[in-house]
């Protein structure tokens, strides 16, 4: 987990940090356990998997 929030703040200026409400930190630091969970999920696909699973989201970005 502290290498996602390295991760996300690295991203951003102390400028930038400084105008990011407390709100969207918290939103952000709760959600890094539900994408280290699904990115361990999709390790374990099989390439056929894989090719269904990336069709399935390839329009949601």
């Amino acid at each position: 987990m502290i290498e996602g929030l390295v991760r996300l703040f690295d991203k951003f200026s102390a400028e930038e940090m400084k105008e990011i409400s407390d709100e969207y930190l918290a939103y952000r630091i709760d959600r890094i356990p539900i994408v280290e969970a699904v990115s361990g999920t999709l390790n374990d696909l099989t390439p056929e998997e894989l090719e269904i699973f990336e069709a399935a989201v390839e329009n949601r970005w």
